[in-house]
């Protein structure tokens, strides 16, 4: 019986092929295939199924052949046509794993064989080749044919005590960590099958290094490109104590052998990042040397060492090693007449990455997973393969942390994406709008709520904000609360800030308990309320006259006592110190407490002079700001506008859910910018209509569709992303949204310095993901950076791309583990708001009884029919997510609730969630489905130890390759569809396989 760990018949097929100067005859290739299956006893080997396993059985000689099939060549390159012939899958049916095709052309005949790798290996396609041409010279020509050369059979023995004592020792302690890279995609559910090749020469410096390093390590060229490929590995995420496979021939003396006698090896190398490339290729020797005296096959090291076991779901490793000598196989001709090999690309992978190198000519190449990897991800690979070489043969002692894993592409790319710190400074934004206010005095500056100021006119009131401030004894360093209306807000902050005071926004509409934390925490100089509003109105209960007498509370002034603006008398505003704090805001922690999140003037400033230059914003520029009042996005609006005399329109409430508030908000200011906060859908701006054409926007980087991105940019619209990270003040990475194919390609706005760690805080180059990382002036969180102002960890997963700009892969804490795949719950979200008549939605991972995930998401429509739109909303994330299944219920309520500090309340969802899978549980597809029944049956006929519904995965239930290639025959039998190998894995429960057939 052959082991369960035999890959599937598709992806492990060798082929060789070669040309003719002339035409074949057709009659001699049979007779000649027909001599080599006599010959070789491998070519005989047949298998058969029975239930999910294959039977070996040897087929005597003259009872099997193998006809010769017409190779169908499209006229294309020959090449391509090969490797479909060679890929085709085998039948385990008791017929020969072996076919052979022949076609006219008109370069000269062509000849292909491919064979299955349970019986061969690329040593015997040579050997193959060999005896078949021997065999055909010799028919063709009427002589006797050569007899097999000694040794044509080979025993296979089982491993020797000395080589299982031997690998006992070298994986003792050994457990399987992380295999998958840091690059390319994530792992599906699915091994990689579909592969490609990238060639690649070493630089002449590379060449040169390697040479040098075999004397200075005293090290063979095997165990250097070992120790590089070790490095290049853990530099991307494997290991760091990581295990290779490597295969080696065990033919010994009996060189003629056909067959498969390629033994795979687990080359054990450990990276430290603190030593030198010269200790690594001495691990790297030890660990190849050591392999070669022991050649083991990693299928016999199963229950030998601890930890040790093999199958696709947990291999040993997911990276080859293979070290080529130069096989030569001489001049070739056939019948007298001169023939050429021809190449062959395999279109499979059975491991993630293959490094392939030869002992001369610096040649190595890569074959890898497509699944997985693009070919630009493969080449950077080599690319940094080739620098750590380098500069491991200019000091072999340098920590490998300093050296393994970049190329100067890569760190020139980096570079110029952080080269912020040198773009011209802009004002702190009260002096900025000082100047805008004496240079034209009669220029809008703020409307909204039926109101609007001028430059001049808001300058004047600014300044009896100030003066009233002053005449209390607020002083520079103090903090002043400001509770008034959105238009009241652009003076209240200027004046906050001419007095060197720090700002802290507060939203009278905001729980009063809320509130009171705030001003506790805080510890406010003042308390500053709107015109005409009583205390009791802004609902700040603790300051009412007899609360809380005799404290030492803030000062409670009404700009209904400030000074008549233009009457105020003339007062110096204190000099500001720009990296002082500008305002003060807060989120809720954990425990219901106020979190302080702090920006400086210099972080106001910069934001506001990079997004001025970015979206075009210039005196006399209307833009329509949807942010809530007194939020970080409402102030940095603010600072905006002001700073570049541009016209501030406060949209109303009605606008930010879109509709004909919104376009009159736009039609009567003459808006050209908007700026979208964060939880407001990008959606609303398609009610604009026929004012999109040269309309400009800001929106949140992750909540815009590609679906809502395309229509706005065919109708004109000009987008714009920025990033929503906390502890920033949300816009510290932007970038034009100009393409629906990616997501927004964002880079570090002005005096702003991003990085990409691995956990270790080692920084990662172009395309590899990790842990973004921010130092700069627009944090509002964060320790001090020297030279940027603060740095901060995000808890976001990021990358770099090739072009310098970085694309956000979701936080760590939102992403989540299915039984239908992975999920990021901030997608989820992003696409329900997308929906027409959602405001907000919040999605949430719950745990299921059996400790797996489903994800139930809450949407926010007021006054919609639940019965209506609950198939709607299904639908519409169905389209819009990448994995459709992982969202299983929505539910649909007039309003979320929501936290002290106005975000969604996730404790209080999570007991509506819970509720909400315990009364309504899930439904079984294979209740109303004969289909998904039908593939239930089939699913218990090859698991039988499985407890099967219409979500048992395949795979994690005891499926394998090989009987999943039986599953799709059965399933064709079945519904007379035929599947793709690929699709079994694709599709892993029979409720994702009877939607496949479906569709």
């Amino acid at each position: 019986m052959v082991d369960k760990l035999a890959p599937d018949s598709a992806a492990n097929n060798i082929g060789v092929a070669l040309q003719v100067g002339g035409r074949l005859r057709p009659d001699a290739l049979q007779a000649a295939m027909a001599v080599v299956l006599g010959q070789y006893e491998a070519l005989r080997t047949v298998f058969l199924e029975s239930g999910a396993d294959l039977f070996k059985q040897v087929v005597p000689v003259g009872e099997s052949a193998v006809e010769i099939e017409p190779l169908d060549l499209s006229g294309g390159r020959p090449e391509q046509d090969l490797a479909a012939f060679v890929s085709r899958p085998f039948r385990f049916d008791g017929r020969p794993l072996a076919r052979i095709g022949a076609a006219g052309h008109p370069d000269g005949d062509i000849l292909c064989v491919a064979v299955h790798h349970l019986v061969f290996d690329m040593r015997s396609a040579v050997l193959f080749l060999q005896a078949f041409l021997a065999a055909y010279d010799a028919i063709a020509a009427g002589r006797p044919v050569p007899a097999p050369p000694a040794g044509a059979t080979l025993t296979e023995t089982g491993p020797k005590p000395a080589d299982l004592a031997h690998w006992r020792e070298a994986l003792s302690g050994f457990s399987l960590g992380e295999l998958d890279l840091w690059c390319g995609l994530p792992r599906g559910r699915r091994p990689a099958m579909t592969g490609e090749s990238v060639g690649h020469v070493l630089s002449a410096e590379a060449q040169r290094a390697v040479r040098q390093l075999q004397r200075t390590a005293r090290a063979p060229v095997a165990a250097i490109l070992l120790a590089g490929y070790a490095a290049l590995l853990a530099a991307h995420g494997a290991g760091p104590d990581l295990v290779v496979g490597s295969p080696v021939d065990v033919r010994g003396s009996r060189e003629s052998a056909i067959g498969n006698h390629a033994n795979v090896v687990p080359l054990r190398v450990t990276v430290d990042f603190a030593e030198g490339f010269r200790a690594l290729v001495r691990k790297a020797r030890d660990a190849f040397l050591g392999a070669m005296a022991h050649p083991t096959s990693v299928d016999d090291l199963a229950g030998v060492a601890a930890g040790v076991e093999q199958s696709w779901q947990r291999p040993l490793f997911r990276h080859l090693f293979n070290f080529l000598p130069e096989m030569a196989v001489g001049e070739l001709t056939v019948a007298g007449l001169p023939a050429r090999l021809l190449p062959i690309e395999s279109p499979h992978s059975k491991y993630d990455l293959e490094l392939v190198g030869r002992p001369s000519g610096g040649e190595l190449l890569f074959r890898y997973s497509r699944e997985i990897f693009s070919r630009a991800d493969v080449e950077a690979l080599l690319r940094r393969l080739d620098a750590l070489l380098v500069a491991a043969a200019e000091d072999p002692d340098r920590p490998l942390g300093e050296t393994a894993g970049w190329s100067s592409p890569d760190r020139q790319a980096v570079d110029r994406a952080n080269d912020t710190a040198g773009r011209p400074r802009h004002p702190v934004v009260p002096e900025a709008f000082a100047e805008h206010a004496s240079n034209a005095p009669r220029a809008a500056a703020v409307a909204g709520d039926d109101r609007a100021l001028g430059y001049q006119e808001l300058h004047e009131q600014a300044e009896a904000v100030r003066a009233l401030l002053a005449a209390v004894g607020v002083q520079a360093g103090d903090v002043v609360a400001t509770a008034v209306s959105p238009v009241e807000q652009a003076a209240a902050a200027l004046g906050v800030w001419r007095t060197g005071a720090v700002l802290l926004p507060l939203d009278p509409r905001q729980d009063p308990a809320w509130l009171d934390r705030r001003i506790e925490q805080a510890q406010p100089a003042a308390v500053l309320t709107g015109a005409g509003t009583d205390l009791a109105d802004v609902r700040l209960t603790r300051f009412l006259p007899g609360d809380l007498a005799g404290l030492d509370l803030p000062v409670v002034l009404s700009m209904d006592t400030a000074p008549a603006p233009g009457t105020a008398a003339p007062g110096t505003a204190a000099p500001l110190d720009p990296a002082a704090p500008a305002c003060l805001f807060h989120d809720c922690g954990d425990d219901g407490q106020p979190v302080a999140r702090a920006l400086s003037h210099t972080g106001l400033a910069d934001s506001a002079g990079h997004f001025a230059a970015e979206l075009g914003v210039r005196p006399g520029t209307g833009l329509l700001s949807l942010a809530e009042p007194s939020t970080p996005g409402a102030i940095l609006d603010l600072g905006l506008a002001l700073s570049a005399g541009a016209r501030l329109v406060l949209a109303p409430e009605q606008a930010r859910t879109g509709g004909a508030a919104l376009r009159a908000a736009v039609d009567r200011y003459g808006a050209s910018v908007v700026l979208v906060p964060s939880g407001t859908p990008a959606r609303i701006l398609e009610d604009l209509g026929d004012r999109l054409p040269g309309l400009t926007a800001l929106v949140h980087a992750g909540e815009i569709t590609r679906a809502t991105a395309g229509r706005l940019l065919a109708a004109g619209c000009r987008l714009y992303g920025v990033d929503g990270i906390e502890g920033t003040t949300g816009r510290v990475l932007s970038g034009p949204v100009d393409t629906v194919d990616h997501a927004p390609r964002l880079a570090p706005i002005t005096r702003t310095h991003a990085r990409i760690t691995a956990p270790d805080g080692r920084e990662l180059p172009i395309g590899v993901r990790g842990e973004l990382r921010l130092a700069g002036t627009g944090l509002a969180d964060g320790t001090t950076d020297e030279r940027y102002g603060r740095r901060l960890r995000t808890g976001v997963q990021a990358r770099w791309r090739p072009d310098g700009t970085i694309e956000l892969l979701g936080r760590t804490s939102r992403q989540t583990a299915t039984p239908d795949g992975p999920a990021d719950l901030d997608r989820v979200e992003a696409v329900l708001l997308d929906h027409p008549g959602v405001t907000a939605a919040a999605a949430l991972a719950v745990a299921r009884p059996d400790d797996t995930q489903v994800i139930v998401a809450f949407v926010e429509h007021p006054g919609a029919d639940p019965a209506q739109q609950h198939q709607q909303l299904l639908a519409h994330a169905a389209s819009g997510l990448d994995t459709p299944a992982v969202l299983r219920r929505v539910v649909l309520l007039d309003a979320l609730p929501r936290a002290v500090d106005g975000r969604p309340d996730r404790i209080a969802l999570e007991r509506l969630a819970e509720k909400e899978l315990g009364e309504a549980p899930e439904p079984d597809p294979a209740d109303d489905d004969p289909l998904c029944a039908g593939l239930i049956g089939l699913w218990r006929s090859l698991l039988p130890d499985a407890e099967v519904t219409a979500r048992t995965h395949f795979f994690e239930s005891g499926g394998h390759s090989l009987a999943a290639a039986i599953l799709a025959d059965r399933v064709q039998e079945l519904t007379g569809t035929s599947l793709e190998l690929k699709e079994i894995f694709e599709h892993p429960t029979p409720a994702a396989l009877a939607a496949r057939l479906r569709g």
